[in-house]
């Protein structure tokens, strides 16, 4: 899945992804939430959560129990290094979706509009996981529509912690387990 570099180095463990990935988009994040337009976007789009967030920890505990389920069905050990992965895929959920469902498409919307906003968004959000994931084409172009889907989904709900939801469950989906155990440096 992953391209090779010229020297032949692929990203195989947590730690890589953590600096390489989760440090990127958490730097977008952080970036969009310091706009004066973020807290006007969370308390649209988070009102919800905000208000009473019983419902979401609900949902939220549902699907850590199928997370738990899912990888004692197939016999994957539950371990400090599978808890980590869990919670990693719950934060970078959460970065991406302020970044690319929020914070960007909002910010270039009066100069793109609000269509070719959303599309100018979910292509940043492939192509920043074509670079540091080393990911190749094909999985990007999946992202791209995956990025689509939970712009539409935020759309339809104006709700994002749905939307972080939802994305958590898809992304552990598609990489339940951490590329490899933790370094202990």
């Amino acid at each position: 899945m992953q391209r090779s570099s010229s020297d032949e180095s692929y990203i195989t463990s947590f730690k890589q992804v953590l600096y390489r990935h989760g440090g990127t988009m958490s730097a977008l994040a952080a970036l969009g939430l310091m706009l004066t337009l973020a807290s006007k976007l969370l308390n649209r789009y988070a009102s919800d959560f905000l208000t009473d967030p019983t419902l979401y920890l609900i949902a939220g505990t549902i699907i850590c129990v199928f997370f738990i389920l899912f990888l004692r069905f197939r016999k994957w050990e539950l371990n400090k290094s599978q808890l980590l992965w869990i919670a990693y895929l719950l934060g970078i959920s959460i970065v991406e979706e302020i970044a690319f469902r929020l914070t960007i498409p909002f910010l270039i919307m009066g100069v793109f509009g609000g269509f070719l906003s959303v599309l100018l968004s979910n292509l940043v959000f492939a192509l920043i996981h074509y670079v540091t994931l080393r990911w190749k084409l094909i999985p990007c172009v999946f992202t791209f529509m995956g990025g689509i889907g939970f712009s539409r989904l935020l759309e339809n709900s104006e709700n994002i912690v749905l939307v972080i939801l939802v994305h958590w469950f898809v992304t552990f989906l598609n990489t339940p387990r951490p590329p490899k155990i933790l370094e202990k440096n």
